[in-house]
């Protein structure tokens, strides 16, 4: 484990709304904390049973005109709309918070740091406005 950082918090913001039934795009609007650890666009898509693990949703970034494979699953958490991933094996932590009826997204990216103890990192994504 190690000391939590603040994290990168990234704005997204939906520019497909409604065109696909299983998928949402996002665009970034914003960062805070720093500079962007994320693409300028997302993808992400509910979940279609092929994996064992079974997340919730499925995070793509993108790469120059193409989507890339999955990132990571996005698992639910005890808090409505607030979900949880990892990049590069557990390397770093993102918290994901749906806003506006899915139409925004922040995303709370912990980088170098990952715990499965998400009970203080929680409380601070229910209450970030």
């Amino acid at each position: 484990m190690g000391k939590i950082n603040q994290p990168v918090i990234h704005i997204f913001e939906e520019v497909n709304f409604g065109k696909f039934r299983s998928v949402r795009h996002y665009m970034l609007s914003g960062i805070m904390n720093g500079v962007s650890l994320l693409s300028n666009a997302i993808n992400i898509s509910k979940d279609r049973q092929f994996s064992k693990a079974s997340p919730d949703f499925w995070l793509k970034t993108r790469l120059g005109n193409k989507w890339s494979s999955c990132v990571t699953g996005l698992f639910k958490t005890a808090f409505k709309n607030i979900y949880k991933g990892d990049i590069d094996n557990k390397k770093h932590l993102v918290i994901f918070k749906f806003l506006r009826e899915d139409s925004v997204v922040l995303v709370f990216y912990y980088e170098n740091y990952y715990t499965s103890d998400l009970s203080n990192i929680l409380q601070f994504v229910k209450n970030y406005q």
